[in-house]
This record gives structure tokens, sequence and C-alpha cells, in this order.
């Protein structure tokens, strides 16, 4: 699916997601890419920037470019590549992978489906593929996948991954406060309420045991 926009930025808490078009070609990308560096360039500007690029599959030349890009117009010394584990690179297939755990999140996903925007009340987006949500899900809104999900903002509606059975499937928010989360066929209620005023920091719900479990990225 195509975006509206071929280079979206999303900032997490000191860190920049950065989605790209799967669908357009990469000189463009380069070249809007580059724009919104300039613009930004204070947001950009740092010695240490943790960084992921989402969306769209990167070789090792066109990941430099855009590396070059930061560097060159935006003032960025180091880059981090955070989350290691989980990085949207292997929630979208980017290479034969052979690591068995990255084989079963990746799992039957041959496409992902990107829904800019806030889900409000009684809205669904429903995919046979992963998902990725720019913005907030909103209480009485839904996002349905058959494999993992990935929401760009705050999730406080409900998320069902690996709807079609797959239990390898994940949930991703960087704001994490459902209503409910489903994974396959396992439920997880909503956090109790004592919890609700915490930091919020992004986290990923999994399977574990036949139960689901809720851990802040930097842990999975």
């Amino acid at each position: 699916m195509a975006l509206s926009d071929p280079v979206v930025l999303k900032g997490f808490g000191k860190g920049i997601a950065v989605i790209l078009d799967s669908n357009c070609d990469f000189d463009v990308i380069c070249d809007h890419f580059k724009q919104k560096v300039i613009n930004g360039k204070n947001f950009f500007s740092g010695y240490e920037i943790p960084i992921q690029f989402i969306g769209r599959r990167l070789n090792s030349y066109e990941l430099q470019k855009l590396i070059d890009i930061m560097k060159t117009f935006g003032g960025v010394h180091d880059i981090i590549f955070p989350w290691d584990e989980i990085s949207f690179h292997h929630l979208v297939p980017t290479s034969n992978e052979t690591d068995e755990k990255k084989i079963s999140i990746l799992e039957g996903s041959k496409d992902t489906k990107i829904f800019k925007g806030t889900l409000r009340s009684g809205q669904v987006v429903k995919s046979d593929t992963d998902v990725i949500v720019i913005g907030d899900v909103n209480p009485g809104a839904e996002v349905i996948s058959a494999n993992n999900i990935i929401i760009l903002g705050a999730l406080r509606g409900v998320a069902h991954a690996g709807a079609s059975g797959n239990k390898g499937a994940v949930v991703f928010a960087l704001e994490m406060n459902p209503v409910q989360i489903r994974i396959a066929n396992i439920i997880a209620r909503a956090p109790d309420e004592e919890n609700q005023d915490q930091e919020r920091v992004p986290e990923v719900a999994y399977i574990e045991d036949d139960t689901i479990v809720i851990k802040p990225v930097s842990q999975f």
C-alpha cells in the first residue's frame, strides 16, 4: 500500500521512526528524505540519534545513502539502530533470513498494510498481512492482522495479531495502553489501573508459555 507521502517521520521518545513507501523509486525517497532532514535539522541534530527505517526493503547501499543524508544535511554524528531483537526490518521481509526466531516472526508476511491517521471508535483495520498504523488507536477502534501489528502511536483500543493462528506474531506500540490484546487465540486483559500513570515507553506484546506478556522493547 502506497503512502501519500513517500517519507513519514514519527518520533518515539528521543528516537525517530522513518516510514518509507515500499513502491516509490529510491531516488524519489532520497529527495524527500533529504528535504525532511533539512527542514527538521534541529530535530535530527545530535551526537546519538536512535533511528529505525520501516516499510521498505533496504540493501546496504540504500541504507548507507540515507545515513549519509542524515549526517550531511542533518548534523547527525552517530546513529543508533535500537531494538535489535525486534527490528522493524525483521517484521517486514528484507532478506532470506535463516535465523529461527526471525523466520517465526516473518512467516506468511508478503506485504504490509499501512494506515496513516488516528483510528477512532468504531473504525476497524483488518488485513492478512502485517499492519502499521501511523497514529493512535483510540478506545472502540480495532486492528486485526493475520501477522504483526505495529502502532506508531498509542494503542488504547483493541489489537488482534496472529488472527490466522500465528502464535509468533507480535504487537508493538510506542504507548501500550490497550483495552484488549489478542495474539492468535490468546487474550490479555487491560493493564491494572494502578499502572496507568507510569511513564510510557515503547513496548511489545508476544506469547510466552501460552500467555501474552508485555515488555519494553529493550527487554524483548
